[in-house]
């Protein structure tokens, strides 16, 4: 539900991401929720390329599910709802919803979940305390 969602991220269809149906071809939507991800992490002050670089946080996907509602064409106007709903010790659970521009209509209903990863030791890591008490504060999820 649109109201759920504190967080939206707009981005119009590209016609190279159309397919010969006429519609967004599925691979695509993996592209959206990466943009959407970035943008959340930016909108709550995280510089993702920063923590990387830092060795402090660094996602890995492991799990992603899709559900499709009803097809996006070239040049309409999505707004994708981000917001994590649970974060774990080393992993955190992402739902997102897409929506036609000013509408209820649901275009997809994603789940994404991702694990701290530390690209120097090759290793997962416990998820960073300022980022569980930034996201806890703005998503309002219980301490």
């Amino acid at each position: 539900m649109r109201s759920d969602f504190r967080f939206f991220h707009r981005l119009r269809v590209r016609y190279s991401e159309i397919d010969g149906q006429g519609i967004v071809f599925n691979a695509h939507y993996l592209t959206y929720l990466d943009v959407a991800i970035t943008e959340y992490f930016r909108h709550l002050g995280l510089d993702y390329n920063q923590l990387a670089r830092e060795g402090k946080m660094d996602m890995v996907l492991v799990k992603t599910t899709l559900e499709f509602k009803t097809p996006a064409f070239f040049d309409e106007v999505l707004e994708i709802g981000v917001r994590i709903t649970h974060i774990g010790n080393k992993s955190f659970t992402v739902d997102f919803e897409i929506y036609k521009e000013n509408s209820e209509l649901l275009v997809l209903k994603a789940e994404t979940v991702y694990v701290n990863y530390n690209t120097a030791t090759r290793s997962t890591q416990p998820v960073p305390g300022f980022f569980r008490s930034i996201v806890e504060n703005f998503e309002k999820l219980p301490q």
